[in-house]
């Protein structure tokens, strides 16, 4: 009897230390918090920057954190500022950066951190004003894939095509580049429509929801105005630090 006793002493003493540990554990998630599939979610406000390889997101990561141009190599993995202070003056209130990879093989922590993002305030989506628009196919494919994603939500997520080298002779206006990729992903929907139409009649009903998230078809057309997001095209240059645009937008979403 009495080792009973002290056995069940000794099983609830165990269970007590366990629940002050998991309380203790839980206060300290102050930036996260945990989704049904176990995963931890990103609540902090958050702003991010993505885009092809080669479009200087690295560079514009280092110049809004540390006000330096920086040499920078080709990222492998996300770079993160977790107390990003805004542009303007207004400094009292810091938010989540991340700087993701342009890679193909790497672009999968950035469509992980979109589906995990509870307050994503803006999307910085950095493509090389000098490349030719016939030649966007691989930069409006990224930005597909990410407006899939960011479409499930309730109002979108705004993006700011931040259209960078704009001090080079060869610079195409952000209005253009917009317009190129505009056109590129109404050819990218097109061909995934067709793609669903023989799934479909070959009999397979296993189609990825994700698949029809940009399932609209507005007379004349793909246009970025017909998403829930908004989606501004600007121009700038991370290299003569001429980014003022850029700023502007941030500030501007950052309380919105």
């Amino acid at each position: 009897m009495d080792n009973t006793l002290l056995i069940a002493l000794v099983v609830i003493l165990i269970t007590s230390g366990a629940v002050l540990i998991v309380r203790r554990n839980t206060d300290g998630l102050i930036t996260s918090v945990t989704s049904r599939n176990g995963k931890k979610l990103n609540r902090d406000p958050t702003f991010i920057i993505a885009g092809p390889s080669s479009s200087g997101k690295t560079s514009l990561f280092s110049l809004l954190t540390t006000d330096e141009i920086k040499p920078t190599l080709m990222s492998q993995q996300p770079n993160i500022a977790l107390d990003f202070l805004l542009p303007s003056a207004t400094k009292n209130f810091k938010f989540k950066l991340i700087e993701f990879p342009g890679h193909p093989k790497l672009q999968h922590d950035l469509f992980q951190t979109l589906r995990d993002s509870i307050d994503i305030r803006g999307l910085i989506f950095l493509v090389d004003s000098t490349v030719d628009p016939k030649e966007l196919t691989t930069t409006a494919e990224l930005l597909y894939e990410v407006l899939k994603i960011t479409e499930r939500r309730q109002a979108g997520v705004d993006i700011l095509i931040a259209c960078n080298k704009s001090e080079s002779f060869a610079s195409r206006p952000p209005m253009k580049i917009k317009q190129a990729l505009e056109k590129e992903i109404d050819s990218i929907m097109l061909r995934k429509k067709k793609s669903l139409a023989n799934v479909s009649t070959q009999g397979d009903s296993h189609l990825d929801h994700e698949t029809h998230a940009l399932d609209i078809d507005p007379a004349g057309g793909f246009k970025f105005e017909c998403l829930e997001g908004t989606v501004d095209a600007l121009d700038g240059s991370v290299l003569k630090n001429k980014v003022v645009n850029w700023k502007s937008w941030i500030d501007l979403h950052a309380v919105n």
